[in-house]
């Protein structure tokens, strides 16, 4: 009886197996990249294709990180590390230690990947660096080929979206050796004449053909231009770096003379419906003015005038009544209070005493006379009354006891 074996046990032993051959322990393998995946982790999976045949491979993070180039699909490559058998999956696969382009468009591939690093690093390819692009330009530069189809492409769509566009044609060589410094000093030329906006490109063509939209001298003229550009290379499928650097990137230069200009048939519309809205608004505000006016019209103050005037006649009237009154008793009221004040000075002053039949009695030197003990006889004095004033002398004294001052005692 045949002996019979677990699943894992011919994975160990085809794992086994095929580690101890020596060949496949360091081996090159040569083939075209396909599911080409960049994982998260800096891991690459990939299969390796060629004549219908298919051989899985992965690249892990400490080798992958070491690469010059990305790889991408349909990209031919030689891998070299070892084969071994993965026992989960049943399945053999190249274990790639490192991994070169296997053509002379490789090493073109990797030079590109190096370049595109560099100038993301600048930041030239950084959307906070894009231009917006004006809605209705006055007139547009188109950096390409004077014979080729892009520039008769654009000239038929613009023309066709706006008759009144203008369109200025700055020829350049698209490709070749000497292109990319064609391409760079047009575009100089072309943002030296102020246009509103430039196109710069070309039709679809071979990787090779498309180049000179990939050299450093042209991504940095479109870079320091001050004229918004529109890059438009090649097919939809073609991306190059000219692209990446340009304020906005189109499909293709048809497509480029479509976000250059507004399709004016659409702009009426817009205009049209802008218009009737206007329209609109005004009525209403044309409908409350009027409402407005007739309310206020209708208001007492405009229709009788002068009865709003009589009752701020009559309140000014009211007032100034008021204001005399309160007057006249203030007046009256100072004036008691000034007979009243003249009244009590009155009962207050001497001369008022003397009109009751007093004398001010007064020596040679003015002084008032108060007590007789003071005065001798023959002395003069000066007696003043309430009509005149007596000049006297005495001759004789007598003193009434009754008004002899305390403590003092009189003879006779």
């Amino acid at each position: 009886m045949q002996q019979i074996y677990g699943v894992s046990e011919i994975n160990y032993y085809l794992k086994e197996y095929l580690s101890e051959n020596r060949l496949l322990a360091n081996v090159t393998v040569k083939g075209e990249l396909s599911g080409c995946k960049h994982h998260s982790t800096g891991h690459i999976y990939f299969s390796l294709r060629e004549q219908g045949c298919s051989l899985k491979g992965i690249m892990f993070r400490s080798y992958a990180s070491k690469l010059e180039f990305k790889p991408v699909d349909g990209m031919e490559v030689l891998v070299n590390g070892n084969i071994a058998f993965y026992e989960r999956d049943g399945i053999c696969q190249i274990y790639a230690r490192s991994m070169i382009p296997a053509a002379a468009g490789g090493a073109e591939a990797i030079a590109l990947e190096k370049l595109k690093a560099q100038l993301q690093t600048e930041g030239i390819f950084d959307q906070s660096r894009k231009k917006p692009l004006p809605f209705l330009p006055e007139s547009i530069g188109v950096v390409t080929s004077a014979e080729g189809a892009a520039w008769a492409d654009i000239q038929k769509v613009a023309r066709g979206r706006w008759q009144g566009v203008n369109l200025i044609v700055y020829n350049a060589l698209v490709q070749g050796g000497q292109a990319p410094t064609s391409i760079a000093a047009a575009i100089a030329l072309a943002d030296s004449y102020g246009h509103s906006l430039l196109i710069v490109g070309r039709g679809g063509g071979a990787n090779e053909d498309l180049a000179a939209f990939n050299s450093e001298v042209v991504v940095r003229a479109i870079a320091a231009a001050n004229t918004p550009i529109i890059s438009a290379v090649g097919h939809e499928v073609d991306i190059t770096l000219a692209d990446l650097a340009a304020d906005v990137r189109a499909a293709t230069p048809s497509h480029a003379a479509e976000l250059a200009i507004p399709d004016t048939e659409k702009l009426l519309a817009v205009l049209t419906t802008y218009q009737e809205r206007i329209g609109q608004a005004l009525g209403k505000r044309i409908i409350m003015g009027n409402e407005r006016i007739d309310a206020l019209c209708r208001r007492p103050a405009l229709r009788q005038p002068l009865q709003l005037l009589e009752r701020k006649q009559r309140r000014v009237d009211d007032l100034a009544a008021s204001l005399q009154t309160y007057a006249l008793n203030a007046v009256n009221q100072a004036k008691s209070s000034l007979a009243l004040a003249s009244a009590s000075l009155e009962a207050l002053s001497p001369l008022a005493t003397l009109e009751r039949g007093y004398v001010l009695c007064s020596d040679q030197e003015d002084n008032i006379v108060k007590d007789p003990l003071q005065l001798a006889i023959g002395e003069r004095l000066s007696l003043t009354a309430a009509r005149g004033q007596l000049q006297c002398r005495i001759e004789d004294k007598k003193i009434d006891i009754k008004l002899k001052p305390k403590g003092e005692n009189i003879d006779g």
